[in-house]
C-alpha cells in the first residue's frame, strides 16, 4: 500500500535535514583550515600517526610556507600535506556531494529502519544496532582508504584526502550506501523466528535472454548519452565516474520497474515521480548557488567558471542528473509508489 503523502514528506525532510548536518560536518572541516594547509606533524607519536595508525597529528600552516620549504632540494625539509579547505566537502560542486548522503539517509531510515510507518518495536533495536555497526564499518574502512593512499603518496604536494576520494565527503557516504546495501541484503535488520524451507528451483523458467537483451539497450543508450554529455562538455573529462553512475542507475532502474517495456508501462507512477524530482532539483541547487555564492550547482555555475574556465561552468550535469535520478527513484520505492497500476475492478451488479 503507498505511503501516506503526509509521511511521504515527512521522510524527505528529514533525509534532507540529516543530509545537510552530514555535509556541515565536513564543511567545518574545510572552515578550520581557512586558507592554510593542514600538513602531517611528524614530531609527535610514531612517525606521527596514531589510532592503529590510521589518523595523523597535524598542524595548519601558511600555504607559502609549505610550498617555499617544498620547493628546498633538502627533502628532509619536506611537508606531506593532508588536505587544503575543499578537500573535504566539495562546496564547489555541492549539488553532487550533498546527492550521495541523501541517498545514503534514504537507505538508512526508510530500508532499515523502516521510517517513519513501518517501524517495528520489537526489531527497531535489531535495526538500531545494524546501522550502528553500518556506520562504524563506514569510518573504519575509509579511515583504512586514506592511510594506504597515503603510504602510496610520495609527492610530497599530493593531499591525503584529495588522493583517497576527491572529496571526503563522497568517500565516506559512498561507503554507507555500500555498506548499508550490504547489511540489507544479509538480512542483519530482520529476525524470524521460524525459517521457512527454500524454494525448489528446478522447475523454474528463466527470461535471462530477455534480460540480457534490455539491459545491453539500456547500457548502450547510456553510453551514448554519456559520450554526447563528455563531448559537449556536460560531463567530467575522463568520464569514469559519470559512467559508472550512470550503470548504477541501469541496475537499479531494472531491478525497480522491470527488464522491459512491458513493465515500465505498468510503472509510470514511480517513473513521473523520477523523472519530475529530478527536474525540480536541478533549478533548486541553481538558486541556491545563486543566493549562497558558495554553494556550486555543479552546473550552469560560476564557481566552476572561475575555477576552470567557461567552457567547464556545467561539467557536474552528468552526475547531477545520474544521482537525482536514483535517489528519487529510491524514493518512490521507499514511499511504495513504483509498483505496478492496478486496473479498477468491475463492480459486481
Amino acid at each position: 500500500m503507498p505511503m501516506k503523502l503526509s509521511h511521504a514528506a515527512l521522510l524527505l525532510i528529514v533525509c534532507v535535514l540529516c543530509a545537510g548536518f552530514s555535509m556541515s560536518i565536513f564543511q567545518g572541516l574545510d572552515a578550520m583550515m581557512g586558507n592554510d594547509y593542514w600538513v602531517v606533524d611528524t614530531t609527535q607519536g610514531d612517525h606521527g600517526w596514531y589510532a592503529m595508525g590510521l589518523l595523523p597529528y597535524v598542524k595548519k600552516l601558511p600555504k607559502d610556507v609549505v610550498t617555499a620549504a617544498n620547493n628546498d632540494p633538502d627533502k628532509s625539509k619536506h611537508y606531506l600535506i593532508y588536505a587544503q579547505s575543499g578537500d573535504f566537502a566539495g562546496n564547489a560542486v555541492y549539488g553532487i556531494t550533498f546527492g550521495i548522503p541523501l541517498i545514503m539517509f534514504l537507505i538508512w531510515f526508510a530500508f532499515i529502519l523502516g521510517f517513519p510507518d513501518r517501524i517495528d518495536p520489537y526489531l527497531l533495536p535489531r535495526r538500531i544496532f545494524t546501522l550502528a555497526v553500518i556506520i562504524a564499518c563506514s569510518v573504519v574502512v575509509n579511515l583504512f582508504l586514506m592511510r594506504i593512499a597515503a603510504d602510496f603518496t610520495r609527492d610530497p604536494m599530493s593531499r591525503i584526502a584529495n588522493v583517497a576520494g576527491n572529496h571526503a565527503s563522497l568517500l565516506f557516504h559512498n561507503a554507507g550506501i555500500w555498506f548499508a546495501i550490504l547489511f540489507s541484503a544479509l538480512g542483519t535488520h530482520n529476525h524470524s523466528y521460524s525459517e521457512t524451507p527454500a524454494p525448489d528451483s528446478r522447475n523454474w523458467q528463466t527470461q535471462a535472454s530477455e534480460k540480457f537483451n534490455w539491459m545491453f539497450t539500456l547500457l548502450g543508450a547510456v553510453t551514448v548519452l554519456e559520450v554526447a554529455l563528455v563531448k559537449n562538455k556536460l560531463a567530467l573529462p575522463d568520464a569514469a565516474v559519470d559512467y559508472s553512475v550512470w550503470i548504477i542507475w541501469v541496475v537499479i532502474f531494472m531491478r525497480m520497474y522491470g527488464f522491459s517495456p512491458k513493465y515500465w508501462m505498468k510503472r509510470l507512477p514511480g517513473i513521473a515521480i523520477m523523472v519530475v524530482g529530478t527536474l525540480l532539483t536541478l533549478p533548486v541547487f541553481y538558486l541556491l548557488e545563486r543566493m549562497t555564492g558558495t554553494l556550486g550547482a555543479g552546473f550552469a555555475s560560476p564557481i566552476l567558471a572561475k575555477a576552470l574556465g567557461p567552457d567547464n561552468q556545467n561539467i557536474g550535469l552528468s552526475l547531477m542528473i545520474s544521482i537525482y535520478l536514483v535517489f528519487w527513484m529510491e524514493f518512490s520505492a521507499a514511499i511504495r509508489r513504483n509498483g505496478p497500476v492496478k486496473a479498477a475492478l468491475p463492480e459486481k451488479a
